[in-house]
């Protein structure tokens, strides 16, 4: 930590200062640290919907508005009572997570889980930064060193907490050990709370701070613009935060690594900008309209490809250091750090709030990006030096004119983008807590009348329909006759009895036969609402549908006598880019095979742009003793415009109900696979 020392300065203040951001960095560890720990233990119950993490951040920020809330108030009476406060958590620990989720609520839900078991060691924690900081000042040793320093101190031990929680915590200890791990170090926390009150004894050198003139401030020599800008510049990149990675998660999945790469960029801004000397770094001043640009730029071509999203997480950080250097330069005096840090937590929540529980129910596609967009340029006028402006004198005339040219280009290109948005043949959009849903016509290229439907969650293609009367009852897209679902399918004699997790179109309905009974496990209540109004597969099925709302392996889990003797389980999760990864791992496929016949076969489709999953499940079947195949997909120039190139992973108990498959060319899952895993 920077740190400006007096020649008087002695050891023991030395100590004080290590003790003290020991402190606050082991604070910010197990609050940062206990963030994904709660999300990873909460998603599974929620299917594991992208909304689940922004809805946990939303509290965690409103969580942290309280701690600073009483930093706040009792900020000229914190003292060694504070240490009473510690072992008020320990009611909760260890941190453990038992939920019966309601899909019809979720929101709801989710907060009341948090609020029981997450509340109290979350509020004590996040007042960790603002405590020190107030002991600090308070004390002889806040003489000799600045306290704003702590808050990249804390900023620092945020983001070590999340990137070793993402590539060590996760993939490699338990749930259980993580948890226990969390508690041990939370008592270590506690003891460095201790120690850090005994050295600096806040509040027993305010006679001296008096006779060094230190000016008592009141929180009227702050002009009410000037908290205005504080909160316009905390809720912005809050917003943009949780917009970010609502965008990322809803393609590419909602685990641990999409929510930690947003927030650990989130934190860095705040330990580049808030450090001895931070604030905007200088060329950001000059080219932050075409940062604001190109990421309007980005938001209209999407996270489709792994370099559009780190651009999306480039640009998002860049904007950050923007706000929150601005924010460091227009700090206040330490003695009224805590109105400060107060604004600052209370922005954070209301941005927060305005994509966790407004954007859902304002919009019905992710508009809020482009909108923070346009409100960041507003701030950054309002709230920048004259640094700021657009042209600066001296500014030669070349300059400025390539300058404005590349503005204009890439304005044409925005409008260009937007304008083909605009003109899709969209008949019906809708947003929810799990995500976004389009209705798309479009006309068929082959000359077929009628056209086709399609169903878009998200960027993703989730089913289609043709919509000639005499071709409905054909499935498309990934179902296609003669693809490697329809093979499954034909190979698996009638009656049949068949769970399949995901509903999308519903064109799975299309190959049961009049014996046969399906039963769709959902998360997304409003699914089956859309694939009833606008799809017929359902309503023109001959087999017995049914429909049950909520996570798949939870609910086949729950369902013991209703469930067992499945023949064919159809795992069609997994199409979306944002795959519920709680449903290939071990104990999700253990639940699996106690519902499947004895001579029954687990069907995984697992098409996906950004991962390939036949590695994980075979190695996963490998430790149950399951026999497995794999398709050979067709190529492009052997499928029509509305078929999609198949991938296939079909695992049984017995090697010979997989030689059906292996005659129409699957082949068995072993050495020769061409897959990496055991």
């Amino acid at each position: 930590m920077d740190k400006v020392i007096s020649t008087t300065a002695t050891i023991s203040h030395r100590l004080a200062i290590v003790v003290l951001t020991s402190m606050v960095f082991s604070g910010a560890l197990l609050l940062f640290g206990m963030e994904p720990l709660v999300g990873r233990l909460l998603t599974p119950y929620f299917g594991g919907a992208a909304h689940v993490w922004l809805t946990c951040l939303m509290f965690y920020q409103a969580m942290l508005l309280i701690g600073y809330l009483y930093a706040h108030l009792f900020a000229k009476k914190i003292g060694g009572w504070h240490l009473l406060l510690l072992a008020i958590p320990l009611i909760n620990l260890p941190l453990n997570i038992h939920a019966e989720p309601n899909q019809h609520a979720p929101l709801l839900n989710i907060l009341s889980i948090l609020l029981v078991h997450v509340a109290l060691p979350f509020i004590v924690l996040s007042t960790t930064a603002v405590v020190a900081q107030l002991w600090l000042y308070r004390s002889s040793v806040g003489k000799y060193y600045e306290p704003y320093p702590l808050y990249a101190a804390s900023n620092a031990g945020s983001l070590i907490a999340l990137v070793g929680y993402t590539f060590i915590a996760e993939p490699l200890v338990g749930l259980r050990i993580q948890s226990l791990i969390w508690t041990g170090t939370y008592v270590v926390y506690g003891m460095l709370v201790v120690a850090a009150w005994f050295l600096l004894r806040p509040g027993r050198e305010q006679e001296t701070l008096k006779h060094e003139n230190r000016v008592a401030i009141t929180n009227e020599t702050i002009a009410t613009v000037t908290y205005m800008r504080w909160l316009l510049l905390s809720s912005l990149p809050s917003a943009f935060l949780l917009a970010v990675t609502n965008f990322i998660a809803l393609e590419v999945g909602s685990f641990p690594l999409t929510w930690v790469a947003p927030l650990a960029l989130y934190l860095g801004s705040f330990i580049v900008t808030f450090r001895t000397g931070g604030g905007v770094p200088r060329y950001l001043k000059i080219l932050w309209p075409e940062i604001l640009l190109i990421d309007f730029a980005l938001y209209l071509w999407g996270p489709s490809h792994w370099l559009a999203i780190i651009g999306h997480l480039a640009v998002f950080f860049l904007i950050c250091l923007v706000a929150h250097g601005t924010l460091y330069e227009r700090r206040p005096p330490a003695g009224l750090l805590t109105n400060f840090y107060l604004i600052i937590a209370l922005g954070g929540w209301i941005g927060g709030a305005a994509i966790s529980l407004l954007a859902p129910f304002l919009f019905k596609g992710l508009f809020e990006y482009p909108i923070l967009i346009i409100l960041f340029s507003f701030s950054f006028w309002w709230c920048g030096d004259k640094s700021f402006a657009l042209y600066r004198p001296g500014t030669s005339r070349l300059a400025m004119g390539g300058r404005v040219l590349i503005i204009i280009v890439m304005l044409v290109f925005i409008g260009m983008e937007s304008w083909a948005s605009w003109q899709e043949p969209i008949m019906f959009r809708h947003r929810n807590f799990y995500g976004t849903y389009r209705i798309k016509d479009e006309s068929l290229v082959e000359g077929m009348s009628g056209g086709l439907r399609k169903l878009l969650h998200g960027r993703t293609l989730h089913g289609s329909q043709l919509l000639d009367p005499d071709l409905r009852k054909t499935p498309v897209s990934y179902f296609y006759p003669g693809g490697g679902i329809a093979e499954v399918y034909e190979t698996t004699p009638a009656p049949r009895k068949i769970a399949v997790l995901g509903l999308g179109a519903g064109a799975v309905a299309a190959y049961a036969q009049q014996s046969d009974s399906v039963t769709y496990y959902e998360i997304d209540p409003d699914n089956e609402k859309i694939a009833r109004q606008w799809f017929t597969y359902l309503d023109d099925s001959m087999g017995k549908i049914r429909v049950v709302v909520g996570d798949g392996r939870l609910s086949m889990q729950k369902a013991v006598h209703e469930n067992k003797g499945y023949d064919i389980i159809h795992m069609d999760a997994f199409t979306g880019d944002g795959i519920p990864t709680h449903l290939l791992t071990r104990e999700a496929m253990e639940i699996y095979l106690s519902r499947l016949a004895e001579n029954g076969v687990i069907i995984f489709h697992v098409s996906n742009r950004y991962y390939e999953l036949r590695p994980v499940i075979k190695s996963t079947s490998a430790g149950l003793n399951l026999y497995g195949a794999i398709n050979v997909p067709a190529t492009s120039d052997k499928l029509k415009y509305y078929q999609n190139a198949t991938w296939c992973v079909v695992l049984a108990r017995n090697p010979e109900r997989l030689q059906p498959l292996v005659n129409k060319g699957w082949i068995r899952l072993g050495k020769d696979d061409g897959l990496s895993g055991s």
